[in-house]
């Protein structure tokens, strides 16, 4: 048996791994305020996801419209690699766990994804003239956008 296999966790309420990243964009609701669930998230991000959870971002974003989304995803783990193994290293994992996140807050705060695929699209002013999408990539960037995402929310100053 693969010796990261025997540290994997209980996936017991997450399901398929792989399909990871598209459940969280989907079921749209924020995942970080249920403390169960993120340790559940942080377990499968810890052991590794499987290499397809890559490919349902890649899906999600493609349906979310976004230019070139295998481009976007060889940033987190080129295409050469993922065809090497059989799961991605903790910090592959939790940049597309974190994407994914800012995804489905983008949809829970605008309540639908085409208003959320819009915001996360297209450049910003309050990040400077960034794309959403691209500055989730990195764990301060990301943090950015849900501060703006959370103060459209509650209608903040932000």
């Amino acid at each position: 048996m693969n010796r990261q296999r025997d540290h994997c966790p209980d996936p017991k309420g997450l399901g398929d791994l792989g399909e990871l990243p598209a459940r969280l964009v989907r079921e749209a609701r924020p995942v970080y305020g249920e403390p169960a669930r993120l340790e559940e998230l942080r377990q499968a991000a810890e052991t590794g996801l499987p290499v397809d959870a890559v490919r349902a971002l890649q899906l999600e974003l493609k349906r979310f419209g976004l230019r070139r989304p295998s481009a976007f995803v060889n940033r987190i783990v080129p295409r050469a690699t993922r065809q090497r193994r059989e799961r991605l290293k903790r910090e592959e994992s939790e940049a597309v766990l974190r994407v994914a996140a800012v995804m489905a807050l983008a949809v829970y705060v605008w309540g639908e994804e085409e208003g959320a695929a819009e915001f996360l699209t297209q450049p910003h002013s309050m990040l400077r003239g960034a794309i959403p999408l691209e500055m989730a990539l990195s764990e301060v960037g990301a943090r950015y956008v849900e501060d703006i995402l959370w103060g459209l929310h509650y209608g903040l100053p932000v």
